[in-house]
């Protein structure tokens, strides 16, 4: 084996270190290799002649001056912005640098690029130590453009490196005017739009179940996309969870309203046929999405690129209501989050056939537990169960189980003929209203005091005094986060209470409740009827407490200061006896009596 430069001789054949394997043909053996690396920053660019140019000029540089191009070896950069640094930090570029510092691309090694601006369009400092940590190395720079060969020599000759310095320069200056006058575009187009003056859409990008008009003048609805988020909000509100919703919308096959994939460069057709087949399945992630989306409300909330931090999109002012068109009214949202906001004591994906509808609700009087229902197979008592204490079930407690058939009457009693004749108005509705108000006074307090503190900080030149007023704008911004959670979850309670207490009749509600609990308890209600009861319940209840030793229950209903007190054996499990001849006798005399005594 012989080390001839950048290439590696064996048994007459030649490898290039970065490519082990590939055959190289013998007239190629004294070539030293060259990588080449293409980039251009959006996507349409593909589409148009940047990438066959920057590849012809390669193909023909290596040719004309004796290079082995290393084509298994390109490095492609489609689509990616070397201005915010994407591709030195996370692109292909940054594996071709990782190569030469590993030392899989050997010095001597000839890098092959259009113009410095294919490189980099950072920063004078980011892009100029790129390019002489390159050089250093070992590898040769060449620019397409002016034929330039940049190495150790040239980089040494001043007038070279400046040169290089002002065509770096120049990138940078050209990609700073594209950003801020692009950025002074969208601000005025968001201005617009939140002011009502604006006469087209800020962007075609629209929530899937939405289509830009040809016109670009505003969003049709596509109704069948629509009709799915209906569906997985209606579920959401009946006590599904994001699995159920998700499996429930790929069994009945609901259109999907995502994203529709495009083919990659280099991806072969089967693969993004693979590929266009997986993404037209419902994933949980896609319904979570849509449940916490503001924008089935027709909220539009803007957004920018966070370059210098995290690299996320992140919000920028208040959202534009209105901007879109609704799919869904508010009160339907927030009764959706009000449902979420229960999950944490509801069993969830730990009982997917809802048989436990009473899971979180009931508690064990003397531990506090959850109170689960456990059904026994018997031939004698068929359908036989018993509700137990969760920490009994994990051995922690003794706590005595509760006959299921007697705890299920008695939260039938109470909904179906206690609460219909003692119903009033929740009184927690005027409570949760006045905490809403208060958390806007304060969350509208905050933010001005942020504003502030800010302008604050900008000012001030001392480090330790702007150090200080840093550490209390993040503390202002935690408090506001957590004012800002505590009012989402006051607006959800609210709606979810409002659509109680707004019911046309709340009777016929409590009484259909009753059915459902008697169709649970036949064994006749599916899975959809477990789920919906299960969410009535909790709307009503606070929680109900069983006192198996005591003999006696607890219902803590919302709205009520005091809990309704019932004793276990209210509700008789014994099945009703045949009346006696004797009681028959008895009971006709008692009715003739009655009769005698309204004809006199």
């Amino acid at each position: 084996m012989e080390m001839v430069g950048p290439y590696v001789r064996l048994a007459g054949y030649n490898y290039t270190l970065s490519n082990r394997g590939q055959k190289m043909s013998n007239a190629d053996a004294a070539k030293p290799v060259a990588y080449s690396y293409i980039r251009f920053s959006t996507a349409q660019q593909a589409l148009g002649d940047s990438l066959r140019r920057q590849v012809e000029l390669t193909e023909q540089y290596c040719e004309e001056h004796g290079l082995a191009l290393a084509r298994a070896s390109a490095y492609r950069d489609l689509g990616v912005s070397a201005f915010r640094k994407k591709n030195i930090e996370a692109g292909k570029l940054a594996e071709f640098i990782s190569a030469v510092k590993s030392g899989k691309v050997a010095s001597g090694s000839y890098l092959i690029i259009e113009q410095f601006d294919r490189l980099s369009r950072a920063e004078i400092n980011v892009a100029l130590r790129l390019f002489l940590d390159l050089v250093d190395a070992g590898i040769v720079v060449v620019t397409l453009a002016d034929r330039k060969v940049w190495n150790k020599d040239s980089v040494a000759d001043v007038g070279d490196l400046i040169t290089a310095i002002i065509y770096m320069s120049r990138a940078n200056d050209e990609s700073e005017r594209k950003s801020d006058r692009l950025s002074a575009v969208w601000a005025q187009k968001k201005k617009r739009a939140a002011d009502g003056t604006a006469t087209r859409i800020v962007t075609s990008e629209a929530p899937r179940w939405l289509r830009a008009n040809a016109d670009k003048t505003g969003f049709a609805i596509v109704p069948e996309l629509a009709e799915s988020v209906k569906r997985v909000f209606e579920m959401r509100i009946n006590g599904a969870g994001v699995v159920a919703i998700c499996r429930r919308a790929n069994q009945e096959r609901w259109p999907l309203p995502g994203k529709m994939p495009v083919q990659k460069a280099a991806e072969s057709d089967s693969d993004f046929a693979e590929r266009r087949k997986a993404s037209g399945q419902w994933h949980q992630s896609l319904v979570s999405r849509i449940l916490k989306n503001r924008a089935v409300l027709g909220e539009y909330q803007p957004r920018r690129l966070d370059a210098e931090n995290t690299g996320n999109r992140v919000a920028v002012g208040e959202p534009i209501r209105g901007y879109f068109p609704a799919v869904i009214d508010e009160t339907t949202f927030l009764r959706a989050q009000a449902t979420s906001l229960r999950r944490g004591v509801r069993p969830g994906r730990r009982d997917p056939h809802a048989r436990n509808w009473l899971y979180g609700l009931v508690k064990c009087g003397q531990c506090g537990n959850s109170l689960v229902r456990k059904n026994k197979t018997s031939t004698k008592q068929p359908g036989y169960s018993r509700y137990y204490c969760v920490a009994r079930v994990r051995g922690v407690t003794k706590c005595p189980s509760v006959n299921s058939a007697q705890l299920e009457a008695l939260v039938n009693f109470v909904t179906a003929s206690w609460l219909p004749n003692n119903w009033a108005v929740d009184t927690s509705l005027e409570a949760l209203k006045a905490r809403a108000d208060v958390l806007e006074v304060a969350i509208a307090a905050s933010k001005k005091n942020i504003d502030g503190l800010a302008d604050l900080a900008g000012s001030v030149t001392a480090a330790s005094a702007r150090k200080a007023l840093i550490e209390k704008l993040d503390t202002e911004g935690d408090a506001l986060g957590v004012k800002e959670q505590e009012l989402a979850r006051v607006r959800a309670e609210l709606a979810d209470s409002t659509s109680v207490n707004n019911s046309e009749d709340v009777h016929d509600r409590l009484l259909k409740i009753a059915r459902e609990i008697d169709e649970i308890a036949s064994g006749h209600a599916g899975v959809d009827g477990s789920l919906r009861l299960r969410e009535e319940l909790a709307r009503l209840f606070q929680k109900v407490v069983v006192y198996q030793e005591g003999g006696y229950i607890e219902f803590f209903i919302k709205g009520r200061t005091e809990p309704v007190w019932l004793p276990l054996d209210f509700v008789s499990l014994e099945p009703p006896s045949e009346p006696s001849a004797e009681q028959l006798e008895a009971a006709e005399r008692d009715i003739d009596a009655v009769r005698h005594a309204m004809g006199a």
